[in-house]
């Protein structure tokens, strides 16, 4: 199964990806570069891959997006994804996110089960023993 950057990789070359973000090139697949102050195209957009000869910048089209954008990689491959209406397998992000959100929300549940079960032992332990007997304050 394909994870969502073989899946963009796969789907969306580099210079359809620049020129959907506003990146221009000449006949020859040349660009100015957005990554430092460039004056005259020196950033080659082949099909897989940029390569600017100025600055060195260099990636694939995930790596384009992630630097035009300041994403992170997995960032940059959604945007992408949903940019270009790429179907992408249901991945767990790679940065360990959803193994954090369920820890936290385990974490979460111990803590509601403690407190019902302190509410429940309180209940038993402070009820009145007669109707005819005062609540406790608790």
């Amino acid at each position: 199964m394909a994870n969502i950057f073989e899946a963009v990789r796969e789907a969306v070359p580099v210079p359809l990806a620049a020129e959907h973000y506003g990146l221009k090139a000449n006949r020859a697949g040349m660009v100015c570069c957005p990554f430092h102050d460039d004056h005259t195209p020196s950033l080659k957009l082949n099909e897989d891959y940029f390569c600017c000869f100025g600055c060195g910048a260099g990636g694939d089209v995930v790596e384009m997006t992630r630097r035009l954008f300041d994403l992170r990689p997995y960032e940059a491959a959604n945007k992408l994804a949903v940019d270009f209406g790429v179907d992408v397998p249901a991945t767990a992000p790679p940065d360990g996110s959803l193994n954090r959100f369920r820890s936290d929300l385990l974490r979460c549940q111990q803590v509601l089960d403690e407190y019902l079960n302190l509410l429940i032992r309180w209940q038993r332990k402070y009820a009145p023993r007669s109707p005819d007997d005062e609540p406790d304050d608790r």
